[in-house]
């Protein structure tokens, strides 16, 4: 009778020199994922509106009432701000030398980063 001998299992090498895998799903989920496919989708969407419409209605149609809408809650915020924007203004006057200003830049975009995260 045969012996029959065990093979045995099968693994994978492993290789270390290699880059690490990153899932798609994660490499398509970042901010500036997201914010590359917003404006191509967009830009994409105006492409296809003035090949069905036409230049001339596509702005008739379009734009110009986008625009009116637009324009004036813009122009409303704009006018809103204008004691923030003024504070702030001082305060970067009040900073005397160009590493103090540096130092209130990058504190107000960490303050406002802090805002966007949560």
């Amino acid at each position: 009778m045969a012996t029959t001998r065990r093979r045995r299992a099968l693994r994978s090498a492993v290789h270390d020199n290699l880059p690490a895998r990153t899932s798609v799903k994660n490499r398509f989920a970042s901010p500036a994922a997201k914010t590359a496919f917003a404006v191509v989708g967009t830009a994409g969407l105006a492409a296809l509106a003035i090949a069905i419409f036409g230049p001339k209605r596509f702005q008739r149609e379009i734009l110009v009432p986008v625009q009116n809408r637009v324009s004036d809650q813009a122009s409303q915020l704009w006018a809103d701000s204008q004691g923030v924007r003024e504070q702030i203004s001082k305060l970067f006057a009040r900073a005397q030398s160009e590493s103090g200003r540096a130092k209130l830049a990058s504190s107000f975009q960490s303050w406002i980063g802090h805002f966007k995260a949560t």
